[in-house]
Order: structure tokens, then sequence, then C-alpha cells
């Protein structure tokens, strides 16, 4: 029976584990019990946070390129849908419907927020008293901007997040709720939006009688990612990193007391780094805070693999589990992994490696000259030859679509690579010698991108991977998925796996 997953990524670490996970499941990495549904859902006040506005692009990538390969079995095989497609039986790809509103944010400061001007300073006479609210905010508090968020600042941040349990988009989340759905909450807890965020959707989710299918949201499988401090700042400003663990300890003593404890949640994942982390540049908050991707964020990404996987094993008593490597190393391969991570993600991730650098390297030599790339050999029937022309891929949905996911993906790879630890399983791929990407892993015969026109020429023809003008994309995705698993198991790469 089919499934959905709904995955609500909170703060500006939710929007980056949302990103890696969209990059797992376009390189084929698959959920299983049957959840064949994502939703990804981003909380997050400030709207124009970069590392938010690049994930939701992300998505809508995904979901472009996906809508136009007919029955995807492999890369883009799992469906990403948001809430308002749902709900409103929708086929519309709207990258701001994987973010929920939140109403008077955008140009008030905290104080404004909570009508703080309109307090009463006569606490004798008076049944509000605007010194108490002093005792509770300081003037930098109340002063402060809440198009940026919430600065690191959780009491601040639990008053603006009680709203969106009220919205539209929360009683849409309910009304598309069915029986054998689960939940994946992901926050920080060193910050100020997802520290407060998380308790707070907890417990709507497990005692909020008014949100349509409440009965059967209470008793929903719900897991969560909770990150400790994974990164240090450049720059003590308003947001502080020096602070970032004594926050994470008091956060987990109240997670410890009113979650864990009582048992509010199935599954909750921990996950950090104590060690030798790099420097982000300093950002409050806006399009300036576009942080390199980070190989904890794709660990994040597997706990919500995790969760599926074992969701017939979680219990009333709540599980706490904490994601480690095999090796202590600061530069990651797909051998320090534990056997299960490396069995979920190396040959997908590979895969799609090879994909995408062929397509950024390989393709301008292949183009028009191998006979996969062709569309008028002479004496070959027309139904086989190639959709996978140069009219193909000088067309705007290849350079919209595919060249800019590829991109991103590229670019994300890259950044894990010079983060700190760096996830660098793969060596600088050219053109001559493509088939020794993966490190630890030298293949056989020829390692050039040869290899992957040849078998693309005997793909080409099948009739499974014909694109129609509805489903553009089909004959790339899937000539594709299939070249490159055959590639590496002829070349003998990946054995670990």
């Amino acid at each position: 029976m089919a499934k959905k997953i709904y995955i609500f990524g909170i703060g500006g670490t939710g929007s980056r584990v949302l990103k890696a996970l969209t990059m797992l499941l376009a390189s084929g990495c698959k959920f299983k019990n049957d959840f064949d549904t994502v939703i990804p859902i981003i909380i997050d006040p400030d709207t124009s946070n970069g590392d938010l506005n690049r994930t939701k692009d992300i998505l809508k990538l995904y979901q472009q390129i996906r809508n136009q390969v007919d029955q995807p079995d492999d890369f883009f095989s799992q469906e990403i849908k948001t809430v308002n497609e749902l709900a409103n039986k929708s086929s519309v790809v709207n990258s701001d419907y994987f973010q929920f509103s939140l109403n008077d944010v955008d140009q008030s400061t905290f104080g404004q927020y909570i009508g703080f001007n309109t307090l009463d300073d006569d606490y004798k006479n008076s049944k509000d008293d605007k010194n108490f609210t002093r005792l509770l905010y300081s003037d930098k508090n109340l002063n402060s901007n809440l198009n940026v968020g919430f600065k690191g600042n959780p009491n601040m941040g639990a008053i603006v997040l009680n709203q969106f349990t009220d919205s539209d988009d929360f009683k849409r989340f309910g009304q598309t709720f069915n029986d054998d759905d689960a939940v994946f909450i992901i926050n920080s807890i060193f910050g100020g939006t997802g520290a407060a965020g998380f308790p707070l959707l907890l417990k709507n989710l497990r005692g909020n009688s008014d949100l349509p299918n409440s009965a059967k949201i209470k008793e929903a499988p719900i897991g969560g990612i909770t990150y400790l401090p994974y990164f240090a700042l450049n720059k003590k400003d308003e947001i502080n990193s020096d602070s970032f663990e004594d926050k994470a300890k008091i956060a987990i003593d109240y997670y410890n007391r009113t979650i864990i404890k009582q048992n509010k949640i199935n599954s909750l994942y921990f996950i950090g780094n104590r060690g030798n982390a790099k420097h982000f540049e300093y950002a409050v908050g806006g399009k300036e805070q576009k942080n390199n991707a980070h190989f904890l964020e794709m660990a994040g990404a597997l706990a919500i693999f995790d969760f599926c996987e074992n969701i017939d094993k979680t219990s009333n008593e709540t599980q706490v589990k904490e994601f480690g490597i095999e090796n202590d190393t600061e530069s990651i391969v797909f051998g320090d992994l534990n056997l299960n991570n490396q069995k979920n993600i190396a040959k997908p991730l590979t895969k799609y490696k090879l994909f995408s650098e062929y397509l950024n390297i390989g393709l301008p030599k292949a183009i028009n000259v191998s006979r996969w790339t062709k569309s008028n050999i002479k004496l070959v029937k027309k139904s086989e030859n190639s959709f996978l022309d140069k009219q193909y891929f000088n067309s705007s949905e290849y350079k919209i679509q595919i060249d800019a996911f590829n991109k991103h993906f590229i670019e994300w790879l890259n950044e894990m690579e010079d983060n700190k630890p760096a996830f660098s399983p793969y060596n600088k791929v050219n053109w001559d010698d493509a088939l020794n990407l993966v490190k630890g892993d030298e293949g056989k015969g020829n390692k050039s991108f040869k290899s992957i026109d040849v078998e693309n020429c005997k793909l080409i023809t099948e009739i499974g991977f014909r694109s129609t003008p509805e489903k553009r994309h089909t004959t790339l995705i899937k000539v594709f998925g299939k070249s490159t698993e055959n590639v590496l198991s002829k070349n003998n790469l990946l054995k670990q796996v």
C-alpha cells in the first residue's frame, strides 16, 4: 500500500538537509516500506534566506524533471509533492508551495509583532505590564527584525512560530494525512527557529484536536533529527557560535524532560560534530546566509531512510539514535561509512555523479558524432533514431531543468568536499580517466567516457526508453540510469557494495 512521508524542515538546517535528501532521491535512492511519496514542508520566517531559496529551487527542478519522465524507476524515481498539490489535486509546480507561510513577519520587529508598545507602563492599575515583558525579552529582542529569523533566540521563535499551527497550510496538511502515513522533523537545537519550532510542532501533532485527521496524526509514527553544533561562524556579533554548545545543553535537558521521557516521539536522532569544524561566513540571515553543504546534512537525510526502513520496529517508547562513522577521519570516503549506509547511497550516488559529469565533460565530444546522439541516420527507421540529438540538448527544457539541476548536484558534492569533515569519495574527473572516479576502486578496461557512449548506443532503440512530447526527459534519464549501471558493473567498480 502506498504511503506518504511528511518531512518538516525547520530553519536553515532543515532546508539544507532537505537539499541533501533531494540529491539522494534524484540519484535513485528509495524509501523502503512502500513510502512512495515525499512531502517536504519548510518552516522558516526568513523568506529571503539563501539556503531556503536554493532548496526550494532544487525541489522545483526535481519535480519538473520527474514530471517529464515516463514511469521513472531509477533516477528521480521517488515522487515529491507539495501539500498544496495533494489538497487541491493540482499538478502546478510552484517552489513557494514547499514553504508554510508565516503572517506579519516580513516588515515587523518582534516588539511590533507582540504589540509591546500597546502595553501599559502602569503595572499597578493595568491588566497588562510592559515591565514584565522586559523581564522576558531584551531591548535587542524587541527591536529585532523578524524577516531574518530569530537570530538564535528560541524564546522569540516560540511566540512567532505558534501561529503556523492555526494556518491554512497546516490545516491542509491535516486534510491530506491518511492511515499509514508518517512524519519526520528536522531541526537544529542550538539556534532560534529550529530549537523553538521542534517541540511546538510535535506538541500540535500529538495533541491539537482542531487539526483535521488529528486522531490519525496523534497515533502516527513520528521521527525527528536534532542537530547539535556542527559548524562555527567566523565572526561574533548578534549570533555568537561560542554560545551554541551552552544553548544545546539547555535545550537537550528540556527535550529529555518533555519529549523523550514522555515518549512524545517514536525515534529521535542526534547528530553533531564537536571536533575540527570549518568556520562558515557570518550572516544574520537573508540571501547572504547560504552556507556550503556539509556531510552531516547528508547524514541527516540518511536518518530519514533509516526511520522509514525500521518503521515497523518503532514502539511507544522513544528510541534515541546517534549517527557515527566507522573511521575517525577528516576526509570521509564510502569505506568509512557503515555497511548499510554504503549499500544505500554508494551505487546510486556514483551513478548520478557519472551521469552529471558525462553531460558536463563527455557530451561535447559525443554530440552529433556518437550514434546515440543522432536523429537523422540514413537507412535507419525513424522510430529507431535517437531522441537525444542536438536539438534536445539545445532545448530550453534541457538547459533550465536537467543542466540546472546537475549544476546544483555537482556544486553540492564540491561543497561537501571543501568542508570539515570533508565528504570526498571521488577523484577529479576528465574524459580519458572518467571511470577512476571512486577513490579506492580502480576500474578495469577502458576508463574513458567512451564506455558510456558504447552502452548508450546499445540502449537508445529500446522501446521502454522512448520519449514523447509530454515526457521529453524519458530517454535521457532512463538510458543513463541503465548505462551508468552497466559501466560500473562491467568495470568492477564499487566492489564494496
